[in-house]
């Protein structure tokens, strides 16, 4: 009942209407900045890639998990959440949640791939801005989370409120780095901070709620991968707390406020016209400043068909976290996962890996 359960929340999250938060949208950046946003990103996302094939060999769990994180960072990076007192919507991140499984690097490289999909299809980011966006949402926003939560763990905090702080670090700092990339290529004449606070500013109605927010997420999904899959945390040293009840009731508790609150305010949200942060303070601080943004160089942006390749999207995005997520988590698939630096476990029975469609003899 609980996985029905489950199952029925995220799709009814992942099938919502499309979001506009912290994309930078296509041509925003002129492109000397655009330039140097690809070269400080493209080396986190080459080891990124470095780090899957070298971990793929050794682990036959991590491609699982890569999936599983993959899907979640996509949908939830563009999922509407509407906030009433700002009367905008804005969206998670889901970068601090990927940055505690699967570690800052991987996660940064599975961001990377989020956001190509979403500039080249859903009308969300641009290929332009791809290297300010991977830093912010990406690099900064995986990094952050991750040296929150391990740095709150040194000095005795627990699990699942670090994971909720490292949730909060990591969507704060990923608007706060937006900001920076904006303030930096727009200043022209006007002084940098003055412009940063300006915008820093205007974003704090909208992403101060939604930090708590992702940090209520994070908390809920790493407390329910210590009850279901505790080997998972030990590799990264942090089982030093006891499992709570804060689990499987928790992360439904989550899913189900998301869901709750995206439904009613649709047609709310609708009626008044409610703009994204994008538009009411990405774009417009941009227009101000002379740049507007480019149309997208693959279109979706039309009408009904935006909400069709949403929903696409969605649709697809749900079934590959279902199904990597019946791999991580299904009790009936046991894969053993071996410790670090060492070779599989070969008493892992090869239906259950053909089942996850990996093969012991491939990376």
């Amino acid at each position: 009942m609980k996985k029905i359960q489950l199952t029925a929340l995220i799709g009814l999250m992942f099938l919502a209407t499309p979001a506009h938060a912290m994309h930078l949208s296509e041509g925003l950046l002129p492109m000397k900045w655009a330039a140097l946003w690809y070269l400080v990103a493209l080396p986190f996302v080459a080891y990124g890639i470095y780090r899957v094939k070298s971990l793929s060999k050794d682990d036959i769990t991590i491609k699982p998990m890569l999936g599983m994180m993959g899907a979640a960072v996509f949908i939830i990076s563009c999922m509407p959440v509407p906030v009433p007192t700002a009367g905008t919507c804005s969206h998670p991140c889901g970068t601090g949640m990927a940055a505690i499984l699967i570690g800052p690097v991987l996660s940064t490289f599975v961001a990377s791939i989020a956001l190509l999909i979403q500039a080249l299809f859903l009308a969300h980011g641009g290929i332009t801005t791809w290297g300010a966006d991977i830093v912010s949402m990406g690099v900064v926003g995986s990094f952050s989370a991750y040296l929150v939560f391990k740095g709150l763990q040194k000095v005795g905090v627990g699990l699942v409120p670090a994971a909720f702080a490292a949730g909060i670090a990591s969507d704060w700092a990923t608007y706060a780095t937006t900001s920076l990339e904006l303030a930096s290529a727009l200043q022209g004449e006007e002084p940098f901070l003055k412009l940063f606070y300006a915008i820093l500013v205007a974003f704090i109605p909208t992403q101060l709620p939604l930090g708590i927010l992702e940090g209520a997420m994070t908390a809920g999904m790493v407390a329910f991968v210590m009850k279901r899959r505790p080997e998972i945390l030990e590799r990264l040293g942090v089982l030093k707390v006891r499992s709570s009840e804060f689990g499987v009731r928790s992360v439904v508790s989550v899913l189900l406020l998301l869901a709750v609150t995206n439904v009613p305010f649709k047609a709310s949200a609708e009626e008044a016209k409610w703009t994204g942060v994008d538009e009411s303070v990405v774009e417009k601080v941009a227009k101000e400043h002379g740049r507007e943004a480019w149309t997208p160089f693959i279109n979706t942006d039309q009408g009904d068909l935006l909400l069709f390749v949403f929903l696409i999207a969605g649709s697809v995005g749900g079934f590959v976290m279902g199904y990597y997520w019946r791999g991580v988590f299904d009790k009936k698939i046991l894969l053993n996962p071996p410790l670090e630096g060492t070779v599989p476990d070969l008493r892992t029975k090869r239906s259950e890996v053909v089942e996850l469609g990996l093969s012991p003899d491939r990376g």
